[in-house]
């Protein structure tokens, strides 16, 4: 029996004894905003509690940082420095940082100088180094870095010759192009492990109806689609822990038109995680080596709220898990990424702004 199906079976039994044991609660951390700036998002952290995102000068506005305002800038954040603006590449005017390693690395994108200000180029950031572009595939007119492993594997994807958008991954600073699934136009590497699994989405049409699947690639093995619900159009895999379980979204028959965030186990089976009380939809961004799950979903009057998934509690809305007095200052509206330590990073709304935060587990 997989460890996957050996959770399932113990989330059924937990769920039968629920009267047994406390779930989780946490503090808030607000990181703020760069100087002169108004909103922020925590995209992702590492093991050490560092998150990387980005920092908006826009006001309240819905989601933060949508990558086509100048002026928003990728940003490190550490319990000891705070947030630091990591800029842009050269003559560029926005950037935003998505992955970060347990060494500090930070991957994500910027633009350039002299270029389309929507032409992004990926890039790698270290203390030592500062922000260094890692280019695109042949003749490629953009690129983006999504994720980076301990090892220093990068997951992405680049503009093709043919204009095509293809997953990629670097590795020593050179790319190297995972291709698409049969007859897709988009292809985008979301996160990989450290065994260098890579997960993601190809698109194959924009629609209507949108159509795009899940994917997985793993050295030396073609690109695995995924699937989706029965009935389902579209699913992406945006992450993929230690162990092989992916998470992402899909529709389905039974969905209601709706993505409900959804887990695939080791053996690529697919898993309605469903949705927050009252709410129809659902997305999963993260899982943690644990086998928890955060990301948002919408609730009864339809607010987004952030969530988490867990085999022992099943889905539940991380502002339940923090306390009255913090609830009365923040709106958690979307959890971006989770940690091995439980620590949670996103945005939500505090004194009439969006803010990053960090959620640090109290038991």
């Amino acid at each position: 029996m997989t460890r996957v199906r050996v959770l399932w079976v113990w989330a059924a039994f937990v769920m039968l004894n629920a009267v047994v044991g406390t779930a989780q609660s946490y503090t808030v951390t607000d990181l703020g905003a760069l100087k002169g700036d108004n909103e922020s998002s925590g995209f992702w952290l590492n093991n050490l509690g560092e998150v990387v995102g980005c920092s908006d000068t826009q006001t309240l506005q819905g989601y933060p940082c949508t990558g086509t305002v100048a002026g928003q800038h990728a940003f490190f954040w550490s319990k000891s420095t705070g947030m630091r603006d990591l800029g842009t590449l050269p003559g560029g005017t926005i950037s935003g940082a998505i992955g970060i390693n347990d060494s500090s690395t930070v991957v994500g994108y910027s633009n350039l100088g002299g270029q389309p200000s929507l032409n992004y180029v990926a890039f790698q950031w270290s203390a030592n180094a500062g922000m260094v572009s890692l280019g695109t595939l042949a003749s490629g007119t953009s690129s983006a870095a999504f994720e980076i492993n301990s090892a220093g594997m990068i997951a992405g994807d680049s503009f093709n010759r043919s204009g095509i958008v293809d997953a990629t991954i670097w590795e020593n600073n050179k790319i190297k192009n995972l291709g698409t699934l049969p007859k897709a136009v988009f292809t985008a590497g979301l996160d990989l492990n450290d065994s260098g699994e890579v997960v993601g989405e190809s698109v194959f049409a924009y629609g209507p109806p949108f159509v795009s699947h899940a994917f997985a690639w793993t050295v030396g093995s073609p690109m695995r689609d995924l699937g989706t619900l029965p009935g389902g159009t579209t699913s992406v895999a945006n992450a993929i822990n230690t162990s092989g379980v992916i998470v992402g979204q899909s529709d389905g028959t039974r969905t209601g038109g709706f993505w409900h965030a959804v887990m695939w186990d080791t053996a690529g089976k697919i898993h309605n995680l469903g949705t927050l009380s009252g709410g129809t939809y659902s997305i999963a961004f993260a899982i943690n080596g644990s086998g928890q799950v955060v990301g948002y979903g919408n609730i009864s009057n339809n607010a987004p709220h952030a969530l988490i998934w867990s085999p022992e509690y099943g889905m539940r809305d991380l502002n339940s898990l923090i306390s009255s007095n913090a609830r009365s200052r923040w709106v958690l509206i979307n959890a971006n990424a989770i940690n091995d330590l439980g620590q949670i990073t996103g945005y939500g709304t505090v004194n009439g702004h969006n803010h990053a935060f960090l959620l640090t587990p109290v038991n």
